[in-house]
C-alpha cells in the first residue's frame, strides 16, 4: 500500500503528539531560543535596492552585505549549530535502537554534532541552490535528503556524505509524497511567518515599540522552529516506512 502525503503529514502529527512532552523541552531550548536570541542581537539584513537595480547599485548592496555579514555572522552560526544539535539529540531519542533518554540523547548529540553539522551544512548546499532557482525542485531535493539525518541517528558508523547517498536510495518511490508533505509544511509556514516579516520590517524601521518587536521576533522564531521540528519528524517517519521494508 503506497502512503500520500497526507498520510505521511497524519503520522507526523501522531507522533509529535505521542512524545511532545519530552520534544517540547528540547526544541524550546537548544532550536528556539538561538532562533529568537539571534533575531534580537542582529541587525536586520540589508533590504535590496529600491529603485533600478543597476550593477552600481547592487555592487553596493553586496557590499553592505558583506559588512552585515562581518557584524552578524557569528550569532546567525551559532544558533545554527546549536539548532543542529537541538535536532540531532531529538534524532537520537527517536531512533536509537535502545531507546535512550533524554539526557542521554544530549550526550550523544554532543560526541556526535561534527559528523551530524557536516551532513545538515551538505544538505544545505543543494536545497539553498534548488530554492533560490525555483522552489519546487528546492523542496523535491530536500525531500530526498530527508533521511539522511534519521539514518546517522540509527546507525551511528554512517559516515555524513554516505547518509545522503542512502537517503537518496531510501526515498526512491516517496519522492512524490515528501515532496507534497513539504510543500504543505513549506507553505504552511510561509502563510504563518510572512505577515510577521512584514511587522519585523516596519517596527525596526521606526521607533517601534520594543516589547512588540521582541514577541515578533519571538513568534518568528517559533515558526522557524516548529518547521525544523516537523521537517525532522517527516524524516524519521520516511525512514520508518522504508527500513520496515527492507530499503
Amino acid at each position: 500500500m503506497t502512503i500520500g502525503f497526507a498520510g505521511l503529514l497524519s503520522v507526523v502529527w501522531r507522533l509529535f503528539r505521542r512524545d511532545a512532552t519530552l520534544l517540547l523541552p528540547i526544541a524550546g531550548t537548544f532550536v528556539f531560543l538561538p532562533a529568537f536570541a539571534a533575531a534580537l542581537l542582529c541587525d536586520p539584513l540589508p533590504a535590496l535596492p529600491a529603485g533600478p537595480r543597476s550593477e552600481v547599485a547592487m555592487e553596493a548592496w553586496l557590499s553592505n552585505v558583506a559588512l552585515w555579514s562581518q557584524d552578524n555572522g557569528i550569532w546567525l552560526l551559532l544558533a545554527e549549530l546549536i539548532g543542529t544539535y537541538g535536532i540531532a539529540a531529538i534524532a537520537l531519542f527517536l531512533l536509537e535502537p535502545d531507546r535512550l533518554t533524554i539526557g542521554q540523547a544530549l550526550g550523544q548529540a554532543i560526541v556526535r554534532l561534527v559528523a551530524f553539522t557536516i551532513a545538515t551544512a551538505a544538505m544545505a548546499v543543494p536545497i539553498a541552490l534548488g530554492l533560490w532557482l525555483l522552489v519546487l525542485p528546492g523542496l523535491y531535493v530536500q525531500a530526498r535528503l530527508i533521511v539522511a539525518v534519521p539514518a546517522m541517528a540509527r546507525h551511528p558508523a554512517l559516515k555524513p556524505l554516505a547518509s545522503l547517498r542512502l537517503s537518496w536510495k531510501m526515498t526512491k518511490g516517496m519522492d512524490r509524497a515528501l515532496t507534497g508533505a513539504l510543500v504543505t509544511l513549506f507553505l504552511a509556514q510561509w502563510l504563518a511567518v510572512s505577515p510577521l516579516l512584514l511587522a519585523d520590517e516596519s517596527l525596526r524601521s521606526g521607533a517601534g515599540n520594543p516589547l512588540a518587536l521582541a514577541l515578533v521576533d519571538a513568534l518568528i522564531a517559533a515558526i522557524g522552529a516548529s518547521y525544523a521540528v516537523a521537517l525532522l519528524l517527516l524524516g524519521v517517519v520516511a525512514y520508518r516506512i522504508r527500513a520496515s521494508k527492507g530499503t
